[in-house]
């Protein structure tokens, strides 16, 4: 089975794909082509993880709010010429799977023209623009809330399913991260201000240890310094960092949304300001509706606070259940429109 694929530039577009055609692999022999941003983590993380993917690169950057800003004519132009490149390069595929990001939409649109059957799964509770727009075009959409069937057009809802976000598991060696610790994500980029606040609290608060991904070398050096913290500029093995954790202090991306309720993390989310249409702040308001998660806004949060807020996280405790990975049940449906 050959599969076009584009989901990047972070890690919330980049894994949910990588998490579904992983599943797919098992279930069925696929070759897949995978459109990358140049600039994407997924050029650096792809190549170590899958070599046998082909990888097709894409110089293309996302269109600036408002969506009639002047910058977004010559980046649609872009667009439109890349759009003849993915069409040669997707030649012969049985079908696409696209997960956001600035380079699904072209591959998706191509597969549509094309008449490939294609896939679309949306992370976030509030959909975004590209995924909105491939929805109507598309075999299925899949969406990790119930609250995003909303925000798609209403001629697309008889395709939606729900599913739950795909999460990577992996098997891991437990002994790269211990048990009983507090994970703290800035996003797979870092994030500077959780950066400089934990130091901060790391000053304040040494009896909790921490594993820290810091996303920024000079970062990992700065607080390793302190002996209850082990940074990382990345975590490649996130499936083991959330196996051993007991709390999380977060970005609300929906990836880590997800994760952190599939493994039954209780969080304290602090969603980033800049996120196109506000949707972390509304990812995290999910997570402290269902009673797992605290949200606390950038502008509002100490040290102080945020330490008196991380042990009514840690009372929550963790959740050890059993549950069926959405990948998995994303990779059967797949498999089953495409027969």
């Amino acid at each position: 089975m050959k599969i076009a694929a584009a989901g990047g530039g972070t890690g919330g577009h980049l894994y949910p794909a990588l998490a579904v055609l992983e599943n797919l692999a098992k279930m069925d022999q696929v070759d897949v082509t995978y459109f990358c941003l140049r600039r994407g983590l997924e050029s650096r993380i792809i190549p170590q993880e899958h070599p046998e993917y082909r990888m097709v690169t894409i110089d293309l950057r996302g269109l600036e709010r408002p969506i009639f800003h002047p910058v977004n004519f010559t980046r649609l132009l872009k667009i439109f010429r890349n759009e003849s490149i993915i069409a040669s390069e997707i030649e012969g595929c049985d079908l696409g799977f696209v997960t956001g990001g600035y380079v699904s939409h072209p591959v998706g649109k191509a597969c549509a023209k094309k008449r490939i059957p294609f896939f679309v799964q949306e992370q976030n509770v509030v959909p975004g623009l590209a995924n909105r727009m491939l929805s109507l075009k598309a075999q299925k959409v899949f969406v990790g809330f119930q609250e995003s069937v909303q925000y798609f057009p209403k001629s697309a809802r008889k395709k939606i399913v729900v599913t739950g976000n795909p999460i990577r598991v992996k098997d891991c060696n437990q002994k790269s991260f211990g048990q009983d610790y507090v994970l703290v994500l800035g996003g797979s980029r870092g994030s500077e201000f959780i950066n400089k606040l934990m130091e901060q609290v790391y000053m304040i608060e040494n009896q909790t240890r921490f594993i820290h991904s810091t996303g920024d070398s000079n970062w990992t050096k700065r607080l390793s310094v302190y002996p209850n913290v082990q940074a990382f500029d990345y975590i490649y093995d996130m499936a083991c960092a959330w196996k051993g954790a007991k709390a999380v202090v977060s970005r609300a991306g929906a990836i880590a949304v997800s994760e952190m309720l599939y493994y039954g993390v209780p969080g304290l989310l602090i969603p980033w300001e800049g996120s196109t249409g506000n949707h972390q702040l509304i990812n995290a308001l999910y997570v402290e509706k269902i009673g797992r998660g605290v949200v606390v806004k950038e502008r509002d949060l100490t040290p102080e606070l945020l330490i008196k807020r991380l042990f009514h996280i840690i009372s929550l405790g963790k959740k050890n259940e059993e549950k069926e990975n959405p990948a998995s049940l994303i990779a059967k449906i797949i498999l089953e429109e495409s027969k």
